[in-house]
């Protein structure tokens, strides 16, 4: 059974999105990736998930202007980036474009089942 995700991963790094996605489902969350600016739109639209993870090193996906035109679509959703320690520009460019939470790869890492739970929310019940 498919439920509707609850976050939005904007990456196109298959064995990184693999690892955000599979960390969610183990949290009993849901997370949809997605490569393409349209698409994120799209979600951000028809969705609205409680947050939106940005990979900084996903090209135009996650360029300045694309970014804004995503957080304009969902002013209330908050949008976490991570990306290379070595990426200061782009880490930078995030802060500047209003992501709620701005970190190097590795730490976010460390860091993802806390942020999935506390951007996505707790589990559900089983029931």
């Amino acid at each position: 059974m498919e439920t509707t995700p609850s976050g939005l991963l904007l990456s196109r790094d298959l064995m990184f999105t693999v690892k955000i996605v599979s960390t969610a489902r183990e949290l009993g969350r849901t997370v949809r990736a997605v490569g393409r600016v349209e698409q994120a739109e799209a979600f951000l639209t028809e969705h609205r998930p409680r947050a939106v993870f940005v990979d900084l090193a996903a090209g135009d996906l996650v360029a300045p202007e694309s970014l804004a035109k995503l957080m304009a679509t969902a002013p209330d959703v908050p949008f976490l980036a991570f990306g290379p320690h070595v990426d200061a520009d782009a880490l930078e460019a995030a802060r500047a474009a209003g992501c709620r939470e701005v970190m190097p790869r590795s730490k976010f890492t460390l860091k993802l089942p806390d942020l999935i739970r506390t951007y996505l929310g707790d589990a559900p019940a089983a029931g």
